[in-house]
């Protein structure tokens, strides 16, 4: 599991296209996000956000019970349904002059999706190559997040150029396929030349592509989108930079099978005991709600992974006995770690 450094987010609507994928697949969605922690009436609201950590989690175990064999181009051919309906984002990029301008605004209101990926565009003469930075430096894509967002980016601009736009190459920075039909699985993705191994993940079209005009495209309507899409940026939550550094360190510390408390943290991050308890009031949370808020996650993928046993959950923790992470784990949950494990087998 990836590590994310900062309070990255992703779209409500992204979770409602993961939804979709594993219907499609025949996965039981309620149940994963049972299994995860995820409150689905959270779906309900158009503007919710969540963690990027948790989309993952979510992401990597409806893509283990599926069994599917690219769940990357698989889940991007999902958004590419999607993109279209409901999207504020796309609605956006529908109604921009041409292309170069409609990648301008993918660029610039991606947040209003995702905010762990900022896409980026550049123009080299003849080729422009589409890829994108990570927001946070301990975070690394797995092939099949690459998978499926080059899948999604190239869906995109197909459907905006009404297929007039073709790929020169597409790079992917892991390991391909050695079977035929692995590769061909590729092939129809994309229909241009794959490259694996490569230094970074791209597309690369031709410049005079970013000239294409989009059809029917509305400046009033896009005016009317672009304010509304300010706002949401603009109301997005902030990052909480004290609480994530001991969040971080507080991870760090059970990692290394130390005792995480409040006088080792603070000593860590080089302030007195009450003045960590300043900052982190001013960020409306305490030491213990971090902590438990660690210990909560850490349980939950630990027991996703059905390797380890409950004992040696409680003792990851730093807990005396399995009672005492019984009663936490039951308090945060509702139920117990062996009433958790049994409703995902």
């Amino acid at each position: 599991m990836a590590k994310y450094r900062k309070n990255s987010t992703v779209s409500v609507g992204l979770v409602k296209i993961l939804n979709a994928y594993a219907n499609r697949l025949g996965v039981d969605f309620k149940k994963v996000a049972i299994f995860c922690g995820f409150n689905m009436s959270i779906l309900k609201n158009s503007e919710a956000r969540i963690s990027s950590k948790s989309f993952e989690s979510m992401w990597l175990k409806i893509v283990s019970l599926s069994k599917d064999p690219y769940p990357g181009l698989n889940f991007g051919r999902q958004m590419a349904r999607h993109y279209p309906g409901g999207s504020v984002l796309f609605t956006m990029m529908l109604n921009c002059d041409n292309i170069e301008k409609a990648l301008q605004v993918f660029v610039r209101y991606h947040r209003i999706i995702a905010d762990i990926i900022q896409p980026q565009f550049q123009i080299t003469g003849e080729f422009t190559h589409l890829s994108w930075e990570i927001a946070s430096p301990d975070f690394q894509p797995q092939p099949h997040l690459s998978e499926a967002l080059l899948c999604t980016y190239y869906s995109i601009l197909s459907f905006l150029s009404k297929g007039r736009l073709t790929l020169v190459k597409v790079c992917f920075t892991h390991v391909g396929p050695s079977d035929p039909d692995g590769k061909n699985e590729y092939q129809q993705v994309f229909n241009a030349p794959i490259i694996f191994k490569e230094n970074k993940n791209e597309l690369v079209i031709e410049t005079k592509d970013l000239d294409i005009k989009i059809e029917l495209a509305n400046q009033e309507l896009y005016k009317v989108l672009e304010r509304h899409a300010t706002r949401l940026v603009n109301t997005m939550p902030k990052e909480k930079e004290w609480s994530n550094r001991v969040l971080r360190l507080i991870s760090d510390v059970i990692f290394k099978g130390d005792i995480p408390d409040i006088d080792s943290i603070s000593q860590r991050l080089a302030v007195s005991k009450r003045a960590l308890q300043e900052k982190l009031k001013v960020e409306k949370t305490n030491y213990r709600t971090l902590l438990e808020t660690t210990r909560k996650q850490m349980a939950v993928d630990n027991l996703a992974k059905q390797d380890v046993t409950i004992c040696e959950v409680a003792f990851i923790l730093g807990y005396s006995d399995q009672s005492a992470f019984n009663h936490a784990f039951k308090r945060w949950t509702g139920q117990t770690p062996k009433a958790y494990i049994q409703k995902l087998t």
